[in-house]
C-alpha cells in the first residue's frame, strides 16, 4: 500500500513538474519575425494575392505603419518601439493577415498591442468586407497574441492551428 502511495505520488510529482516546465517555454533569442510569421502560414490557407514586409528588406516607415494601423497617413511613433516585424497581408478580395512584431523591449509590448488594436478596428470599420464574404467571420475570430517580447495578430481560416504552429518554435 505505502510503495503504491509512493508510486502515485511520483507520478504526480512527474506530470506536476512537466507541466511547470512546459509553461516557461519561450522563443529562441535568434528567432526572428519571419520564422514566426512562417510557422503560422504553414497550416493556413494563404491567398494568391498578397503584400509583404520585413524588417530585412525595411520596406516600412512611420507613415505606412500609420496607414497600416489607423487609416491615416501621419507618423507613427510605435514604430521606433519595433526591433523586428513581418507582416503577411492579403489582397483586396481576401481577408487574411499574418503580422508579427518584436518589440525592443518587455516595456514597449504593450504599446505594441494596442498598435495591433487599432489596426484590428481600422479593419472592421472599412470596406473590405464589401469584397470578402467571410470578412465578418474572420474579423469575429482574429486572434491578437503576445509573448514573451512578440505582438502577433491574425486572420486566417485557422487561428488555433496558427498558434499551435508558432507555439512548436518555442524551446
Amino acid at each position: 500500500m505505502k510503495k503504491s502511495l509512493c508510486i502515485l505520488l511520483i507520478l504526480v510529482l512527474v506530470i506536476v513538474c512537466f507541466s511547470a516546465c512546459g509553461a516557461n517555454k519561450s522563443f529562441p533569442q535568434n528567432i526572428t519575425c519571419e520564422n514566426i510569421m512562417q510557422a503560422a502560414q504553414s497550416v493556413a490557407e494563404v491567398p494568391k494575392y498578397s503584400k509583404f514586409y520585413l524588417k530585412s528588406k525595411d520596406n516600412l516607415d512611420a507613415y505606412s505603419i500609420s496607414l497600416w494601423a489607423d487609416g491615416e497617413f501621419k507618423e507613427c511613433e510605435e514604430l521606433q518601439l519595433i526591433s523586428d516585424y513581418a507582416m503577411y497581408l492579403g489582397g483586396a478580395t481576401s481577408t487574411y493577415e499574418v503580422t508579427v512584431l518584436k518589440a525592443k523591449s518587455s516595456e514597449d509590448l504593450e504599446k505594441l498591442i494596442n498598435l495591433i488594436e487599432r489596426r484590428k478596428q481600422t479593419l472592421a470599420s472599412g470596406d473590405e468586407g464589401f469584397y470578402d464574404p467571410n470578412f465578418d467571420l474572420r474579423m469575429e475570430n482574429s486572434v491578437v497574441y503576445s509573448d514573451d517580447l512578440f505582438v502577433i495578430f491574425l486572420i486566417t481560416d485557422d487561428n488555433d492551428s496558427a498558434v499551435k504552429a508558432i507555439e512548436t518554435l518555442k524551446e
